[in-house]
């Protein structure tokens, strides 16, 4: 048993060093003002996209406050 997991461990750290050495020449060559700008691209897309799901979510909320009474219509105040 201490055999196999001598081995295991054997090709487990190597494919790690395989891997991170792949890893780090990668990341050595970008150009990271490029890296800036796509990070910023995703950013605003992902805030975009939350922002409307949540501006739904209140508009389900408030139209089912309507429908309820709790709340009274925009213009229509006593």
């Amino acid at each position: 048993m201490p055999d196999k997991i001598a081995s295991a461990t054997s090709y487990c750290v190597s494919g790690a060093l395989v891997c991170g050495g792949s890893v780090y020449q990668w990341v050595q060559n970008l150009d990271w003002n490029t890296v800036a700008v796509i990070s910023g691209i995703v950013i605003g897309i992902a805030t975009f996209i939350v922002n409307a799901w949540y501006k739904r979510q209140m508009l389900k909320v408030y139209k089912g406050a309507v429908e309820r009474g709790i709340l009274s219509p925009p213009g229509q105040e006593e």
